[in-house]
């Protein structure tokens, strides 16, 4: 066992084309892990700013009618996990306004340098390990085997399942230590960066990087596999070419057309604001008349009229509204939750899926974020109208305190990751066991 260790170990680092690739991975995710923490400090430094602006703003307010026209903003910051996943997220830079209208908004900006981040297939430390870390392990797992007549010569020294387990486990082992070593590496660069990461985030990295290592466990296999399949023949390197990009491209964007597909039957997020806003103007409408049926009502009497109109809103037109908002919050979840199902079908989806999630950017850190704006507003709906009608002309107090106006998307695991880890553990093992029945065909036949 350790004679194949140490074997395994000089055929991996030992040849140069195998360091000057394994080279390559390393600068390239030290490059964007660092880019992505300065993005991260950028952020930070944008935060205070944006922070002072919202409170300086608020200020300016002479009545609380101006404040409930122009709310305030309300900004999503995700994990600091995001750093390592900033081109895997679902969402980038959003933001939304909270104000007296029945529209909600998620906006992202592209004022000032936001205008040339331009996301890019690589751009992140996961992207990075994705595509050329599955490559590498694919070439490694072709080669690993080296052709019949070797294998026939072994077996007389060993039995074939002894040889083609000890090989697979020695690569496997120093390779996922190589990949571990620069994962680790990665998470304590970003440390020494200054960036802290709470103890719960920290275990999530891990298990995030003890899937990555899984999946790339796959790329091997499947590597090898397509080397026995195709009788270690030279042609075999077009399959080679051919698994990877459907595995790394073609699924992925299969997956992706798919949830688009579903929830074009969910509907339209304009006719849902549409509805919202004719309930909003029927009651305005019914205020209208009552002042044309009462023109020389005294101010007294308006100001209370209006009054119990706006407790007549809270209690019928605004809780009809909530609830379509709620509603369609849960079709969007149902369709999230399908693709969340959908994705655990092949190793290469459902890491695209789980690397949105870990940076709290993902699927269900936009319905947190939308659920979070709903409170925040029932809030600010409430706090606007009793300031507006229940004081006469006070000084204008804002409604946002301990920075309520920031949002803090935590990074997260879905709850089928378990079900997604034991799915490509059976992809790699069918792998495993296919290709050994493969090969012993291949090396006792006649």
């Amino acid at each position: 066992m350790f004679a194949f260790f140490c074997f395994e170990r000089r055929r991996i680092f030992g040849e140069k084309k195998n360091l000057i690739f394994l080279a390559f991975i390393s600068f390239l995710s030290a490059y964007f892990v660092w880019s992505g923490l300065n993005e991260y400090r950028q952020f930070q430094v944008e935060k205070k700013v944006f922070l002072k602006f919202e409170e300086e703003r608020v200020k300016q307010f002479a009545t609380y009618v101006q404040y409930g026209t122009f709310g305030f903003r309300l900004l999503f910051e995700a994990s600091p996990l995001n750093l390592f996943f900033a081109n895997s997220s679902i969402l980038q830079d959003v933001e939304s306004n909270v104000d007296g209208f029945e529209a909600i908004r998620v906006d992202s900006s592209f004022k000032g340098n936001k205008l040339f981040l331009k996301r890019g297939f690589f751009k992140d430390f996961a992207g990075i390990l994705f595509v050329f870390g599955s490559l590498f392990m694919l070439y490694l797992g072709n080669l690993a085997l080296a052709s019949q007549v070797y294998l026939r010569f072994m077996n007389g020294c060993m039995s074939l399942k002894k040889f083609y387990f000890l090989t697979t486990a020695a690569r496997l082992f120093w390779l996922d230590l190589f990949f571990l070593a620069l994962g680790m590496g990665m998470f304590l660069l970003v440390r020494l960066g200054g960036c802290v990461f709470s103890r719960g985030e920290t275990a999530i990295f891990l298990r995030y990087l003890f899937f990555l290592i899984l999946l790339l466990d796959f790329f091997y296999l499947l590597g090898q596999f397509t080397a026995v399949l195709a009788g270690f023949r030279r042609v075999f390197f077009l399959w080679f070419f051919i698994a990877w990009f459907l595995c790394v491209f073609l699924l992925p964007e299969m997956s992706r057309i798919s949830v688009f597909n579903e929830s074009r039957s969910l509907e339209s997020a304009e006719k849902v604001n549409l509805e919202k806003f004719r309930n909003l103007m029927a009651l305005e409408k019914k205020f209208r008349e009552y002042l044309k049926v009462n023109p020389t009502a005294p101010l007294d009497q308006v100001r209370e009229m209006q009054k119990r109109f706006a407790v007549q809103f809270i209690n019928s037109s605004y809780l009809v509204n909530t609830g379509l908002e709620t509603k369609y919050l849960r079709e969007v979840e149902r369709v999230i939750t399908g693709h969340e199902r959908q994705s655990i079908l092949f190793p290469t989806t459902y890491y695209q899926f789980i690397t949105g999630e870990v940076s709290g950017k993902g699927y269900y850190g936009y319905l947190d974020f939308m659920n979070y704006i709903m409170e925040l507003r029932n809030r600010f709906i409430q706090f606007y109208l009793k300031k507006r009608y229940e004081e006469p002309e006070p000084p204008v107090e804002p409604f946002v305190k301990n920075n309520e106006n920031i949002f803090r998307s935590p990074s997260r695991l879905p709850a089928t990751f378990p079900l997604g880890m034991l799915a490509t553990a059976l992809y790699g093992l069918a792998l495993f066991i296919l290709a050994f029945w493969r090969l012993q065909r291949l090396v006792f036949q006649p």
